[in-house]
């Protein structure tokens, strides 16, 4: 390390025109010194010694001791393939292919401080690649009392929310920052659920009029979009249209052997089923079950029912509210109390409202 340390700037270039990582740097200067060690050890040894390590007449500082002999580290760093060098930290260095599904009733989506807030810092945010899948919702629906708290703003764009081909819907699913890749419009009713499950070949399922058993279906309708794209994502993050991001996702601090959610108000009971994230590892062994269970039969609120205590579960806190109106922003239901903060400057009428950002 005191070597690697006291290379020259040339030395430092010939690193980083290899594209890895800083932090990287030690770690690979160690496992070169190891092997040049090894070698020179080898080497020296009769046809009879053992191998150095595994010696017990070799000491720690016999080990040390002829370091100065050892071959320089950048002489051995620099003619190594760039392939070899590279192997471990190509993986880091990989931005995170995402698929933010956005599933749900469009609401407040077609506010431009809605839209562009998730396409600036959910889309085009650095260390990943994220394209946007939409499975949106027309008209004025509310079933739950917080839901309904949004009423009046749904009545006053009742135009622009009734059709797939207002300007305000069109806009917003067409917003260049989103990556929009693909997108199912309807009335999100049974008619139409039953609709895309002939259209996407899903059999042995029947639809009923339950608010908890259309959100997963409608959510698993957007999975599957997914799944079908051709595309190879490592995760997927659930969404919905009317869900307001203030702060940048970081994708590269999400597992990819772990589901992530984020507690909201009520925690330990309730975890946020609007935003979380899961890997596409994990999509066959936990979503894909999740879907059956609802689709057997469960009818209980999502955030009772999808997120358990084991090992496969992240807590993470996501800078993310549902937004009722510019106005109305649930900020309390977030539990971390700076994310709390900075999601109550956006209530203002403007951030979620006419601003785009």
């Amino acid at each position: 390390l005191k070597e690697t340390t006291q290379h020259s700037s040339a030395q430092m270039k010939l690193l980083a025109s290899l594209g890895i990582p800083l932090g990287l740097w030690p770690f690979i200067a160690c496992r070169l010194v190891i092997i040049s060690w090894s070698a020179k050890l080898e080497s020296e040894k009769d046809a009879s010694a053992t191998l150095p390590f595994a010696s017990t007449s070799l000491s720690m500082h016999q080990l040390f001791a002829n370091q100065s002999d050892s071959p320089n580290i950048m002489d051995v760093l620099a003619r190594l393939p760039v392939a070899q060098i590279a192997m471990s930290a190509g993986e880091s260095k990989r931005a995170k292919k995402v698929a933010v599904c956005a599933s749900g009733h469009f609401r407040t989506f077609i506010e431009p401080g809605v839209h562009s807030a998730l396409a600036k810092h959910a889309v085009q945010v650095g260390g990943a690649s994220v394209d946007t899948y939409i499975v949106g919702h027309l008209g004025n629906y509310a079933a739950t009392a917080s839901a309904q708290t949004g009423l009046g703003y749904q009545a006053a764009h009742a135009r622009a929310l009734g059709s797939a081909q207002t300007p305000e819907i069109q806009s917003a699913i067409n917003y260049a920052g989103l990556n929009t890749k693909k997108t199912h419009i309807s009335m999100g009713d049974c008619p139409a659920l039953q609709a895309a499950w002939q259209a996407g070949g899903v059999t042995g399922r029947s639809c009923r009029p339950n608010g908890n058993f259309m959100q997963m279906m409608w959510l698993d309708e957007c999975v599957r979009m997914v799944r079908t794209s051709g595309v190879a994502y490592d995760l997927i993050v659930r969404t919905r249209p009317d869900m307001g991001v203030f702060q940048p996702v970081d994708y590269n601090a999400l597992p990819l052997n772990q589901v992530s959610f984020m507690p909201k108000d009520g925690y330990p009971q309730f975890r946020a089923d609007y935003f979380f994230a899961m890997p596409m590892s994990l999509v066959a062994a936990w979503w894909d079950s999740i879907a059956n269970m609802y689709a057997g039969g469960e009818d209980s609120f999502p955030d009772l029912a999808l997120f358990g205590d084991g090992a496969g579960m992240h807590e993470t806190q996501f800078p993310a509210a549902i937004v009722r109106d510019a106005s109305n922003v649930e900020c309390f239901r977030l539990t971390d109390a700076t994310l709390r903060l900075a999601c109550q400057q956006t209530q203002n009428g403007h951030y979620f409202g006419g601003q785009v950002h």
